[in-house]
């Protein structure tokens, strides 16, 4: 065990080894706004996708 760990997630990593974990925190936020941004909600509650968006 070398005794390196990122910062971020305390994940144990190899000498020379980079942590991902912002990156893929990055790639799920770009992810749920794509999917908010598709999504509508209507008066009555029900929620609806919007196609346009989607294609």
């Amino acid at each position: 065990m070398y005794g390196y760990i990122c910062p971020d997630c305390g994940c144990h990593l190899d000498p020379g080894e980079k942590c991902d974990c912002r990156e893929e925190r990055e790639l799920e936020r770009e992810k749920e706004t794509k999917l908010v941004k598709m999504l509508k909600v209507e008066k009555s509650g029900q929620m609806k996708i919007k196609f346009e968006e989607v294609v």
